[in-house]
């Protein structure tokens, strides 16, 4: 964690509105990403599109995450948290959907729809139609995911997420708000 204990990086990552997200490869090789994020206590929550890192994290659900701005830079020598991704279904992707829209509020269903130049939106190339559709929608999107990565877990050491993987613990995120 660099120097830095698991409370001091929690401080840290709270404080911070992006995270730089690494995931691996089937070679090992890193992919970082930076995000928006949902935090409650050691449970980080945030919404991508299905594609490469979808597969990755359900190849292997080893990750590192760190505050960064929203470019992905981030300062020499950051605390990094390793943990444990899932990919949410039902109620709780809902109950974490609830929790990304709390924190960013219309941001973060306008942002990931328009192109902003050097800032990868993959659905800024939608039909303005979808696009209307869904900036004025709070469920997750089709072709996206909801991911929870589980902070403080050593996947090395054969550590298994407390719920045994389970994807529908709604546990510490809000309830959808017509529940």
């Amino acid at each position: 964690m660099g120097g830095m204990s698991q409370p001091e990086v929690l401080t840290a990552l709270s404080a911070s509105r992006y995270a730089q997200l690494r995931t691996f490869r089937r070679d090992g090789s890193p992919v970082d990403t930076p995000i928006w994020f949902a935090l409650d206590g050691d449970t980080v929550v945030f919404r991508t599109k299905l594609g490469p890192k979808t597969r990755r994290i359900t190849a292997d659900g080893s990750v590192e995450l760190w505050p960064c701005d929203y470019r992905g830079r981030y300062a020499a020598g950051s605390a990094t948290m390793r943990g444990h991704a899932t990919i949410l279904t039902g109620p709780a992707a809902e109950s974490a959907n609830t929790a990304l829209h709390q924190r960013y509020g219309w941001q973060f269903d306008i942002v990931p729809l328009l192109k902003l130049p050097g800032v990868k939106n993959v659905d800024s190339a939608l039909p303005l139609r979808e696009k209307l559709r869904r900036a004025t929608t709070r469920s997750v999107w089709p072709g996206s995911a909801i991911v929870e990565v589980k902070l403080g877990r050593d996947d090395a050491n054969g550590d298994e997420p407390a719920d045994g993987g389970e994807s529908q613990r709604v546990g510490c995120f809000p309830r959808p708000l017509d529940q």
